[in-house]
């Protein structure tokens, strides 16, 4: 395990401890306590090993950490799918291996992303960098991507720093930007511990951290989250309020690694909105 790895661990699992309460797990409330959340001990014991092991583990000292102890964690600090596995990535040597950013979009992928047409359509990589979008899609953003620098052809850039981005997504106050940024910042940190050795997205995270109080503050609170299927309200650039389920199509060929996002109407009405749209927009391009 690397000596970065061993840190973040331990980052991640003191951010979680301070996070849960000691009845959350079924523990007394201690008399005194200076201690935000559990104590170390309350973890160990949880866990079933000495508080010597853990607080090693905690301070970044553990070379290494057995599968037992890994789900004993698990359980003990309530940990979801995203940050358990993103726990067991740290743990593994295996992030040497794990394919590269993709940065280009091959033209087997540009036709599928036009018969994805008129559902809204994004190529995206593990850094949020959007490689490419479908005409629907651009539609709905109100923007073709080809007009953005290569810096601001990024999920995350777009949401901090662009206002018709932040309409898109019906973020209307700080509040919601927040949750936004706090999203984000799971998604690369989930992606950073799959690829350690990714200096490009180092980079990025550390610009993110030095231009966003909001992101600096999602990112030391070690919130993880990998990629979700969700459904959200956007305000579309021509149609005005749309509710989207968006569902992952992902890319495992060549040595890049990316994903389709793809949005789906949640009723025939707005399905033959988006169809109409296209249509039109189609006729007027003689395509």
């Amino acid at each position: 395990m690397v000596i970065e790895h061993q840190r973040l661990i331990g980052e991640f699992l003191r951010a979680k401890r301070e996070s849960i309460s000691p009845d959350m797990v079924g523990l007394p409330a201690p008399l005194r306590t200076r201690t935000r959340g559990l104590r170390r001990e309350d973890v160990a014991e949880l866990c079933g090993i000495s508080t010597v092991w853990y607080s090693k583990i905690e301070r970044g000292r553990a070379a290494g950490i057995s599968a037992h102890v890994l789900l004993a964690l698990n359980k003990a600090l309530l940990l979801s799918e995203s940050e358990y596995e993103y726990l067991c990535n740290l743990c593994s040597v295996q992030g040497h291996f794990h394919k590269q950013s993709c940065q280009t979009c091959a033209p087997e992928t540009t036709q599928l992303l036009w018969q994805i047409n008129p559902l809204p359509a994004l190529f995206i990589n593990d850094h949020l960098d959007m490689v490419a979008a479908n005409k629907a899609f651009e539609m709905m953003a109100g923007f073709n991507l080809d007009s953005l620098s290569y810096r601001e052809r990024n999920y995350l850039h777009l949401t901090l720093n662009n206002v018709d981005w932040q309409k898109l997504l019906c973020i209307k106050n700080d509040e919601q930007l927040n949750q936004q940024i706090t999203r984000m910042a799971g998604f690369l940190r989930d992606s950073l511990a799959k690829r350690p050795f990714d200096g490009v997205l180092k980079q990025k995270i550390e610009e993110f951290r030095g231009c966003s109080s909001f992101f600096e503050s999602a990112w030391v609170s070690n919130t993880v989250l990998g990629p979700e299927e969700l459904l959200s309200t956007f305000h579309h650039a021509i149609l005005g309020c749309i509710t989207l389920n968006k569902k992952i199509w992902w890319s495992f060929s060549g040595d890049a690694s990316s994903r389709v996002n793809i949005y789906h109407p949640q009723n025939e009405h707005d399905h033959q909105r988006l169809v109409e749209l296209f249509q039109g927009s189609s006729i007027f391009l003689g395509r």
